[in-house]
C-alpha cells in the first residue's frame, strides 16, 4: 500500500470515528437551528455508471445514499421548494428553532430523471434542478467527462503511442502549463481542475487536438436530460432554475457574453413550459459582483454559489447564496452524513 494511499485511509478513518462520535452527542444538529442547508447534488448513479465511466469523487452520490439522505433529511429537517424558501424571505416567515433544507442539482443529469427523481417522488421530496439549457436534447456532454473520456483512451494506448500524442499537444499548444504532468501522473481531477483556467477558445482547441491525435471522435451519447423528462419531472414536484445556456465559466466571459448566458437560459425555461424558479446557478461556482448584477437585472430574484455555509432568516446576499456540497465518499452513512452537514 502506497503512502498516499494510507494517508487517505488513515484520514478516512478519522472521519469516521469522528461523525460516530457527534452522531452520539447532545448537541447533534442543534447548530443548524434557525438556518437553512441549501444541498447540492449532481449524479445519483448506479454501480454500472460508476463501471462505464469515469465520474469525479465529488459529483455523484450513489442511488442507496440518496435515499438514505432523504430519509435523514425527513427525519431531522423541513424540506422546503425553493420557491417557499424564496416566500420564507419575502414574508419574513422564520422559525428559528427550525432545521430547513433545500434540495438542490446541478446540470441535470440523466441519472437526476432516471434514478433521483422516483426517489424523490417516493418520499414527497421537493427539489430543483438547475438546467444548462444548451445541453437539453442533446448528445454533447461536458468538457470535464470529454476530457476524462480521452484520457482513458489514451491510457489504454502503448507507450510510444502516448508519448508521441502529449509530445504533439506539448508542442502545438504552449500554453498547457502543468497539464501534461497531470496526464503522465494519471490525476484525472488535478487535469480537470488544470483545464479550468483555460479560456473557452482553449478548452475546445484542446479536446479537438487530442481526439484527432488520438485519431478518434468524441463520444455521442446522451447525458442530460430532454425537455420531456423535464415536463415529466414538472408534474412530479421538481422545478428548475437556470444554469446558464452552454455551461462556460462566466468570470471568462465578456459583460455580453454574460448577459446573453444569463438571460438565453431565463427565456428557454419558459419557452418550454417547465416548472421553473427565478433562481441562477453559477457554472463552476464561479461569479463577481458584476455578474451578480446583470443577474439580478435579468428579472433573477436569487443566485446559487457552490461556497459552503447556510442561510439564514435574511441572507446576506441573495445572488451569493452558500451551499453544502454532497458527495457519496464523506456522505454514505447518516453519521457521516449529519457531520458533514
Amino acid at each position: 500500500m502506497g503512502t498516499v494511499e494510507t494517508v487517505r485511509q488513515a484520514k478516512q478513518w478519522v472521519r469516521r470515528a469522528a461523525a460516530e462520535a457527534y452522531a452520539c452527542a447532545p448537541g447533534f444538529l442543534e447548530a443548524l437551528r434557525g438556518k437553512v442547508s441549501i444541498l447540492m447534488y449532481h449524479r445519483v448513479v448506479s454501480g454500472e455508471e460508476l463501471s462505464r465511466h469515469y465520474i469525479q469523487p465529488g459529483m455523484y452520490v450513489s442511488t442507496s445514499t440518496f435515499e438514505r439522505h432523504l430519509i435523514f433529511l425527513k427525519t431531522h429537517f423541513e424540506i422546503l421548494a425553493m420557491t417557499d424558501l424564496l416566500s420564507m424571505w419575502d414574508e419574513r416567515r422564520w422559525d428559528s428553532k427550525q432545521r430547513y433544507c433545500v434540495v438542490t442539482f446541478d446540470d441535470g443529469w440523466l441519472d437526476n430523471y432516471l434514478y433521483a427523481f422516483p426517489l424523490l417522488r417516493q418520499h414527497a421530496v421537493p427539489a430543483t434542478v438547475f438546467l444548462p439549457t444548451g445541453f437539453i436534447g442533446t448528445d454533447d456532454w461536458f468538457w470535464p467527462e470529454k476530457m476524462a473520456w480521452l484520457y482513458r483512451q489514451y491510457a489504454a494506448r502503448e507507450e510510444a503511442d502516448k508519448q508521441r500524442c502529449l509530445g504533439a499537444l506539448r508542442s502545438r499548444y504552449s500554453w498547457l502549463g502543468d497539464f501534461g504532468q497531470a496526464v503522465v501522473r494519471g490525476d484525472v481531477d488535478a487535469l480537470i481542475e488544470r483545464c479550468k483556467t483555460f479560456k473557452p477558445e482553449q478548452l475546445d482547441a484542446l479536446l479537438s487536438g487530442w481526439a484527432a491525435g488520438l485519431e478518434l471522435g468524441l463520444p455521442v451519447e446522451r447525458q442530460v436530460i430532454d425537455w420531456d423528462e423535464a415536463r415529466a419531472m414538472s408534474a412530479g414536484g421538481v422545478s428548475f432554475g437556470s444554469h446558464s445556456v452552454s455551461h462556460k465559466i462566466l468570470t471568462k466571459l465578456t459583460p455580453g457574453e454574460i448577459a446573453q448566458e444569463v438571460e438565453d437560459s431565463r427565456d428557454v425555461l419558459a419557452q418550454h413550459r417547465v416548472n421553473s424558479v427565478p433562481v441562477f446557478c453559477y457554472p463552476n461556482g464561479d461569479w463577481s459582483a458584476d455578474i451578480a448584477s446583470t443577474v439580478k437585472v435579468a428579472g433573477y430574484k436569487a443566485a446559487t454559489t457552490t461556497e459552503f455555509g447556510y442561510e439564514a432568516q435574511t441572507p446576506i446576499n441573495r445572488f451569493g447564496l452558500k451551499r453544502v456540497n454532497v458527495h457519496d465518499h464523506i456522505t454514505c452513512t447518516d453519521s457521516l452524513f449529519a457531520f458533514h452537514l
